[in-house]
């Protein structure tokens, strides 16, 4: 029998999850293409903000363009740490494209930096189902949320494949390195 243990304290690490990871592009015009752009690199400027907002007000997107832009706008948010302004962006996307699967993970993502596990994981797995683009970010996310949730087995299995699909991606591996495996 093979059991598995975990370093104390594991769960309570803060996600150092990218959200820039989830970025969405548009095809609207040069303020929603310059909003994705921030989106993409993290950028914490007035500059990334000002062109998401802007694109919504002033530019016609497409509803799947609009509710991109919004994921983006959600995700400077997020990374500025004004999570209520980060949710509520992602909250409108979802209304206007329950399809876009950053939208969930981002949402997740904000959960996750809380210690909410539980709450973050079906959020995860909504983007997880619905073809997110980076698969193992996305089932590194949410072995971070059953970890967070104590369920080590299901934590170890996900952080495991998300090292498999990404073998270059160093996280995976920082966080199994706290798992030991142990025959019985």
């Amino acid at each position: 029998m093979r059991t598995l243990t975990v370093a104390a304290g594991i769960a309570l690490i803060m996600v150092p999850l990218t959200a820039a990871g989830g970025a969405v592009f548009s095809v609207g015009g040069p303020l929603s293409h310059n909003c994705y752009e921030a989106a993409l690199a993290a950028d914490t400027s007035d500059v990334g903000l000002d062109s998401c907002t802007r694109a919504l007000r002033e530019e016609p997107l497409a509803t799947r363009d609009l509710a991109a832009t919004f994921v983006n706008r959600g995700i400077l948010q997020m990374v500025r740490g004004r999570d209520v302004f980060a949710d509520a962006d992602f909250d409108a996307a979802l209304r206007l494209d329950q399809s876009l699967p950053d939208a969930w993970l981002n949402k997740g993502f904000l959960r996750l930096r809380r210690g909410e596990g539980r709450s973050a994981l079906p959020l995860l797995q909504s983007g997880i189902d619905r073809g997110a683009r980076r698969q193992a970010l996305a089932i590194f996310a949410r072995g971070v949320a059953y970890e967070q949730m104590g369920e080590f087995s299901s934590a170890y299995a996900d952080l495991k494949r998300a090292h498999e699909l990404e073998p270059r991606w160093s996280m995976p591996s920082e966080y199994l390195a706290n798992y030991r495996v142990q025959q019985r």
